[in-house]
């Protein structure tokens, strides 16, 4: 520790470090080594609906980079040692990983490993560095000392090559104690699938666009440099997208985007249910081996945190410079309230008849309230998202929520809570197999609601007191959610000291449910494993 170090570290408020994505050509990598930021401080501008008389107004987002440094709990940009002429906590710093600039003065793409040993060098050696030489008190063996990694596509495989690779390699420091949060958006966990080519015309795109004929993002490469290659007779022991055992899943956020028509003519390869790039069943992590038995889902607490929203891969309308994903984030990094909301329903399906087959779109929306900041987004049109199902399942988790009561739009005087639009939809298709193509029936609405819900905080450190809803729109009254045993009969799996709550929803012709809501204090420590 350097003798004139005056300040701490507060987690959570750990430095962040963006990690770009890929850079295919020459004159990308040119165009990412003039940039200072990577990329990383695109804004976007877009147009929404106001009051009268005006109707329409610019919608200014200035950026992740920016808004970071706008929060009650500032950050500071550390490029040209900034942070040492900082007048807040210096630790607070946003740092870049420039990986490409090696590349683009050499003239060439160095592998992914050589990438995860850049970032290696930054967080262990240059930002403790920087920081003492600023002021911080950094111990020596880095104890005190952990980053934030927020990374865009490529740059999460950059991540995981890190965590599940290079530190373990090298002995030296543990992935668990270096890094506090990953956050990744539009990140290829499970590869990229270019669904509207044949496998061998896609097998030969993929390796011309890449600088190792292996292919960057195909399996065999991704496995050797995920360190995924461990095998029991014959078949892999992890999947494709799992962290391994290297690193708690529940530390990790994944963005995930739908807007495919907003993307390049990438879009046209890879076609639909995807951010333009990245398919969205590709585009999550999980935890540890495969399941057993071969083929069972991973259970929740194997998965990582998620988020859908309708962006596109990058452009003017990437998951990057977005609303959405900036909420989500700060939310996941600073936020004080974490809640589970469990969908327990039942649904009467219409019989199917001789070569008519029927089933279920569910959709819902989490909204921030008085916004149009979607925090995750689930439906069939325009997003090609909602979950489709055979039969609705007994009770199924919607969503996991991070809320910060610190938060609050000007007109909230009910500072006690954290507040949230929610709406649910559940729609009945019937489908008729036809000899060339299938003749889909109009959907037919069996069930749709819109509530605001409010999670209490009268006690900063038993966040999840109370929960509280009403008809969407403020004209209703609040009423409180049915608080449940600590062990309810629902099966929403209970852990912590968090609350469990009911909220009893309308009931239609074919279709009764509930909402089961359980909220507690984040960060859960026994879930991070912190």
């Amino acid at each position: 520790m350097s003798p004139e170090a005056t300040v701490r570290i507060e987690p959570p408020y750990y430095p962040i470090v963006y990690v770009r994505g890929y850079a295919m050509t020459h004159g990308e990598r040119e165009d990412t080594f003039h940039d200072t930021y990577y990329g990383f401080a695109a804004t976007s501008v877009e147009k929404r609906q106001a009051a009268p008389p005006e109707y329409f107004e610019a919608d200014v987002f200035e950026g992740q980079f920016i808004r970071f440094m706008k929060l009650d709990q500032y950050y500071a940009d550390a490029s040209n040692r900034g942070i040492e002429r900082f007048h807040g906590n210096p630790s607070r710093g946003i740092w870049i990983c420039r990986f490409y600039d090696r590349d683009y003065f050499q003239d060439k793409i160095r592998s992914i490993e050589e990438h995860a040993r850049d970032l290696r060098s930054l967080i262990v050696d240059q930002i403790p560095a920087q920081l003492r030489s600023a002021g911080v008190q950094v111990a020596e063996d880095l104890s005190d000392y952990k980053v934030i990694l927020i990374a865009h596509s490529m740059g999460g495989l950059v991540c995981r090559t890190l965590i599940q690779k290079v530190l373990p390699g090298e002995g030296q420091h543990r992935a668990e104690d270096l890094v506090h949060r990953l956050v990744t958006l539009g990140t290829p966990h499970g590869g990229i699938d270019l669904g509207r080519l044949p496998d061998a015309i896609e097998d030969a795109v993929t390796s011309l666009l890449n600088p190792f004929d292996s292919g960057m993002f195909k399996e065999r490469r991704m496995r050797s440099y995920l360190e995924l290659g461990r095998e029991e007779n014959g078949t892999p022991v992890y999947d494709l997208h799992s962290v391994g055992d290297t690193f708690p899943v529940k530390r990790c956020l994944n963005i995930i985007g739908s807007d495919h028509s907003s993307y390049s003519a990438a879009r046209y390869l890879t076609g639909g249910f995807s951010d333009g790039l990245v398919k969205q069943d590709r585009a999550y992590m999980v935890g540890g081996p495969k399941p057993r038995p071969s083929g069972a889902p991973y259970p929740v607490e194997k998965k990582a945190f998620w988020a859908n929203v309708h962006r596109a891969h990058s452009g003017r309308r990437g998951i990057v410079n977005s609303y959405e994903s900036f909420e989500n984030i700060q939310r996941f990094l600073f936020g004080n309230i974490i809640a589970e909301v469990w969908l327990e329903t039942h649904a009467s399906r219409t019989p199917d008849e001789e070569g008519i087959e029927s089933f279920f779109d569910l959709e819902f929306t989490f909204t921030i309230r008085n916004t149009t900041t979607h925090l995750h987004r689930r439906q069939q049109d325009p997003c090609e998202n909602a979950l489709r199902l055979r039969e609705l399942p007994d009770r199924i988790l919607l969503h996991t929520l991070f809320l910060n009561s610190a938060l609050k739009t000007p007109d909230q005087v009910e500072v006690a809570y954290s507040h949230l639009a929610l709406t649910l939809r559940v729609v009945e298709h019937r489908k008729k197999d036809g000899f060339l193509w299938d003749r889909e029936y109009p959907g037919r609405e069996i069930f749709s609601t819109a509530l605001e819900v409010r999670v209490g905080d009268e006690d900063p450190d038993d966040p999840g007191e109370e929960v509280g809803y009403r008809t969407f729109g403020g004209a209703g009254q609040w009423q409180s959610a049915e608080r449940l045993p600590d062990a309810p009969e629902t099966g929403a799996p209970v852990e912590g000291s968090r609350k469990v709550f009911l909220i009893h929803l309308p009931e239609t012709k074919g279709f009764h449910g509930s909402l089961v809501v359980r909220a507690g204090a984040w960060p859960d420590l026994a879930m991070v494993q912190e």
